[in-house]
């Protein structure tokens, strides 16, 4: 995406003489200079604002604010100056998700092998600034066909995505600047669970400390200020259809409202548009072809995939060859938030799955929807409410002002909103932005209230 931002700052007056700003001229030769009196009218005002000018009178005189040439005019109240900013790459944080139940020794074996190859070097190919953070239990011996089920279903990353240079046979995992890995058990039906509780202390019990006692402060510690969040679940149940007590299950609502009660500056503040994108590889049908992944219009599915299970042979083993549901509460949290459904039981080709989602982080991280509000110059102040944003269409050539919502809840199309000291574009501007890679955002400082009539 193509991001241009600027900043013109306006100071503003009336005709009554209630001047928001007075002018000095000092003998600059780049012009004049303006100083913010907070729309003060009347009485004197510090020295502060007339800084090294003695021979100048800060006060009000019969409603009109002198200066040394004279009384400002409502033409010479606002004037612009560009303050371009630089556009910086959003990194991206990855939270993967891997069910160790006994029914996922060959989804476990297929993860292990791409998350590197297919995933970890797509990413690293883009040059987006990524970290992958695995919460799944660490395998510490072989897997070979003596193994046994804990290690079957359990995962090993080494380089060069993780600092262990071999995984036939280790002791723990080993961290890299890209890699950290919170090792717990996951089972069937309490990835959200397990994603919740582990998150800071304190923990539910001993059972979700990481088991190599790497992060006493939960996996929260391995998040970055401002990087994009991207979820990816990988599992062949479902939270609530699979649960013991399904009346102590947790929806996908739910896990939202608490991701976002817990830590709303990395997961958003509003529930119906969360600020992070949810992936699921789970149990539902495969499309034509099966590895094409179902898309967020794309409706849930109840229908459950069958993969390489053959009834007919014997041998085969349905436990781990079939699935329980379709991952209903998963594929509605993949829905809401922009991600993508694949079917889990294509194993053999996850190596083309890892790379549809690797890519699709790469498509969407850069694209940012909050942006900083530019700092003012020396001696001057910003009226927020004063605030627009232009945005240009580098498709179809138009461009179109946004105006300002008072607070997100008051979101339309072609708004924003100003929270947390950044300017956030409303879901439906967000949107528009994000599917045209030309656009060309600006902040402007008006001189006239931008404020919205919410509907």
């Amino acid at each position: 995406m193509g991001l241009a931002a600027g900043a013109a700052l306006l100071a503003c007056g009336t005709a009554e003489g209630s001047y928001a700003s007075l002018q000095v001229n000092e003998g600059d030769p780049e012009g004049p200079v303006f100083y913010d009196l907070g729309g003060v009218k009347g009485g004197k005002d510090s020295a502060a604002i007339n800084p090294g000018n003695s021979a100048m009178d800060n006060s009000f005189v019969d409603g009109q604010l002198p200066r040394p040439n004279g009384p400002i005019s409502p033409a010479d109240a606002c004037v612009n100056q560009q303050e371009p900013a630089q556009l910086v790459k959003q990194p991206v944080d990855i939270i993967v998700l891997l069910d160790n139940s006994g029914s996922m020794k060959e989804e476990a074996a297929a993860v292990e092998a791409n998350i590197n190859v297919n995933f970890a070097s797509v990413l690293a190919n883009s040059g987006v600034d990524y970290r992958v953070i695995l919460i799944s239990r660490h395998r510490e011996e072989p897997r070979d066909a003596d193994a046994n089920e804990e290690t079957l279903t359990s995962i090993c990353v080494q380089v060069p995505l993780s600092g262990l240079a071999s995984c036939n046979g280790s002791d723990e995992p080993v961290f890299s600047d890209r890699f950290f890995q919170y090792s717990i058990k996951i089972e069937s039906d309490d990835s959200f669970d397990a994603a919740l509780d582990t998150y800071e202390p304190p923990f539910e019990s001993s059972k979700r400390e990481e088991k190599y006692h790497h992060a006493p402060l939960g996996w929260s510690a391995w998040l970055r200020p401002g990087a994009k969040k991207v979820f990816l679940e990988v599992t062949d149940a479902d939270e609530l259809e699979d649960a013991d007590d399904p009346a102590q299950a947790i929806s996908a609502t739910s896990f939202v409202s608490e991701l976002q009660r817990m830590a709303p500056e990395h997961f958003g503040a509003d529930p119906t548009h969360p600020s992070f994108v949810f992936h699921s590889i789970v149990g539902l049908v495969e499309k034509d072809p099966p590895t094409a992944p179902y898309l967020p219009a794309d409706s849930v599915t109840l229908e459950t995939c069958k993969g390489n299970f053959d009834p007919s042979n014997s041998d085969s083993d349905s436990d781990n060859d079939t699935v329980t549901n379709a991952g209903q509460t998963y594929q509605e949290l993949s829905r809401l938030t922009g991600g993508l459904r694949f079917p889990l039981c294509q194993f053999d080709a996850y190596d083309v799955v890892f790379q549809r989602i690797a890519q699709d982080v790469v498509l969407t991280r850069g694209v940012a929807c909050d942006f900083p509000i530019p700092r003012p110059p020396p001696g001057r102040e910003l009226n927020l409410d004063n605030v627009a944003i232009a945005y240009a269409s580098g498709t179809v050539g138009t461009t179109a002002q946004l105006g300002q919502a008072p607070t997100v809840d008051a979101c339309q199309p072609d708004a924003f909103y100003i929270a947390d000291g950044r300017l956030n574009l409303c879901p439906e501007s967000c949107s528009r932005v994000r599917s045209d890679p030309l656009a060309a955002v600006t902040v402007l400082f008006t001189c006239e209230s931008q404020i919205i009539v919410p509907r």
